[in-house]
């Protein structure tokens, strides 16, 4: 009798009379032929009645054949679908390393501005680049030598009850003090209010995870924070950006949004929006907050640049407005230091309650000991110092930067002057494509945030942000020179291919 081919092998030979069970025998052989691919990864094996027929066994072997490859991880078998070799088999997990994890893992692909944002702190680092994509306080004004008194009198004072356990809320001392700021800007009344977060990335997800279901409708501005926009979609919801103008959010077309769907959140920043630097106008945050009470959706905001102002007075929080349906989020990160990771919400009712079960949840609760120095240090004049003397720096850098776009890429680009934050929103007037001019970029030593990042369609136009904290003038300068080469490059590779013949 020939040998059959059913398997890609024969199974015929067995030594029926050997102290090999047949058992065994039919699963070395399977075990080999994963092994060495003549049966590839995901491919179906037949019934066991068919291995049953070709290998002249009953149908009791078989399913042992089949259920003993299931256990030594060679095959994967669901009742209804059938039996299948799998992904990556015991014998080659070894010779392959942790390359295991990939196909155990769920198959998920890291998003465009999951890309752009490891970039961000990847080419911040490498030698001759210039960074316009990380838009951190400059260290300069890092209070190190005053958080290093106040740390050590803190753990002369506090002994080992610096590192116990504390509630999900934060400190009482460290509510307090971010409370009495809040009565001033606008955003709380009291420490109950408050729940202290490990930053305000933090504090975007948990008030996210408390509010958003998946199939809800959201809307955020548009551009925004990518962190904002990750958190949003995680959830599952379909998310809808808003324009933002030289007037900031542009609450006409939330209410054009409205008229078709019944929205649960809107995300924004009103004051110094990152990236463009814009305020929310006065007249749109009254309807904003209106229409939140109105139709009784969610609005978080934002708050982590409204006090690194260059131009005008400092704005209230939104949450004056409307203290039931705003839950206003903010942190240290971009005036005192990212590393210190203390931010927090301003919430009040069941969404409050929410929010303190999910940060409990997460992480129980902030780290104790940096809870007790952001307290000491928000109880003296040191926060108001900071700002005070680092605004002069920043305003240098924004303007340096305003200049060379004026100067190197004269008629090439629009760019508003930000009213606050780290940032430069810059827009082509005639676009390219965004991808191939972030890559000629980077070629010619300087990385950016490209506008496909931080906005939730893609965009029309070609736009980017350049963010200037961390910068000396005449990198700023150079930073510029290089991508307006950049710039004319691609346009020139563009005209060629469009020039080239069709072979």
């Amino acid at each position: 009798m020939a040998p059959t081919m059913s398997y890609k092998f024969p199974l015929t030979g067995l030594a029926r009379e050997g102290k090999l069970s047949l058992t065994q025998q039919l699963v070395d052989r399977f075990a080999a032929a994963i092994e060495h691919g003549d049966l590839a990864p995901g491919e179906k094996l037949p019934p066991t009645r068919t291995l049953a027929a070709d290998a002249e066994i009953n149908h009791l072997t078989a399913a042992r054949v089949y259920r003993k490859l299931a256990e030594e991880g060679y095959v994967t078998a669901t009742v209804g679908r059938g039996t299948f070799v799998r992904a990556l088999v015991p014998a080659a997990a070894e010779a392959q390393g942790d390359d295991w994890q990939s196909y155990v893992l769920p198959d998920r692909q890291a998003s465009y501005q999951e890309e752009i944002l490891s970039d961000a702190f990847r080419l911040a680092h490498e030698e001759g680049m210039i960074s316009l994509a990380t838009g951190f306080p400059s260290p300069r004004f890092h209070p190190t030598d005053e958080l290093a008194e106040i740390s050590a009198q803190m753990w002369a004072d506090e002994g080992k009850d610096a590192i116990s356990y504390t509630t999900p809320e934060g400190l009482l001392g460290l509510r307090e003090r971010i409370a009495e700021g809040g009565k001033k800007r606008g955003f709380a009344e009291g420490p109950e209010e408050i729940i202290v977060t490990s930053g305000c990335q933090q504090a975007i997800d948990v008030a996210v995870r408390a509010i958003v279901e998946p199939g809800d409708v959201v809307v955020v501005e548009s551009p925004t924070f990518v962190g904002t926009l990750a958190a949003l979609r995680s959830t599952g919801a379909r998310v809808i950006g808003i324009p933002v103008d030289e007037n900031g959010f542009d609450v006409d077309a939330l209410e054009h949004v409205l008229t078709r769907h019944e929205v649960k959140l809107c995300a924004l920043q009103p004051a110094c929006q990152n990236p463009t630097g814009t305020d929310l106008a006065p007249e749109r945050r009254s309807r904003l907050t209106q229409l939140a009470l109105e139709r009784n959706f969610f609005v978080l905001e934002d708050g982590v640049y409204g006090d690194l102002r260059y131009d005008g007075k400092k704005l209230d929080a939104l949450r004056r407005q409307a203290p039931g349906h705003v839950v206003h989020v903010n942190s240290l990160s971009k005036v005192v230091g990212g590393g210190l990771r203390i931010g927090w919400i301003a919430a009040r009712g069941p969404v409050l309650e929410r929010m303190t079960m999910l940060k409990q949840g997460t992480d129980f609760h902030t780290s104790t000991p940096i809870q007790h120095i952001a307290a000491r240090y928000l109880a003296t004049n040191a926060y108001a110092r900071n700002i005070d003397e680092s605004l002069p720096y920043y305003r240098e850098r924004r303007d340096v930067l305003m200049d060379a776009l004026a100067t190197h890429l004269e008629g090439e680009v629009h760019a508003d002057v930000p009213h606050g934050g780290h940032h430069v929103w810059v827009t082509l007037n005639r676009p390219v494509e965004e991808r191939m001019f972030y890559s000629e970029a980077v070629r010619h030593g300087v990385s950016f945030t490209p506008g496909g990042a931080i906005t939730v369609d893609r965009p029309q136009r070609t736009s980017f942000r350049l963010s200037f904290s961390l910068l000396e003038p005449e990198d700023l300068e150079e930073g510029v020179r290089r991508l307006a080469r950049a710039l004319r490059e691609v346009r020139r590779s563009s005209r060629t291919a469009v020039a080239a013949p069709l072979s």
